[in-house]
């Protein structure tokens, strides 16, 4: 039984695939690790890993890890800046 919303969504425009939805992700101009990630789950899809809860599976353990990478850029800069800000400062103060 599908309710009058569901029937709204889905109109008369088919269902798209699994391939079309992975391949509409918009990945930002330079974003090298985000593209590897659908790129490598479109080949999957491609070689008949296509079950959307599979698709998931395939990505979240590569984002988890894209994730840990960027926390640990992020706090390496902070520490960076931080340095940064204190030999400007030292500077200033001396001069």
């Amino acid at each position: 039984m599908s309710t009058d919303s569901e029937d709204q969504q889905s109109g008369d425009r088919p269902n798209p695939t699994v391939a079309e939805v992975v391949g509409s992700w918009d990945v930002p101009a330079g974003a090298s690790v985000a593209r590897r990630i659908r790129d490598n789950i479109l080949h999957a899809i491609e070689q008949g890993y296509d079950d959307p809860q599979l698709v998931a599976d395939l990505a979240v353990g590569p984002l988890v890890i894209a994730l840990g990478r960027l926390e640990t850029e992020l706090a390496d800069a902070r520490g960076r800046i931080a340095e940064l800000e204190r030999a400007v400062g030292s500077r200033g103060a001396a001069g």
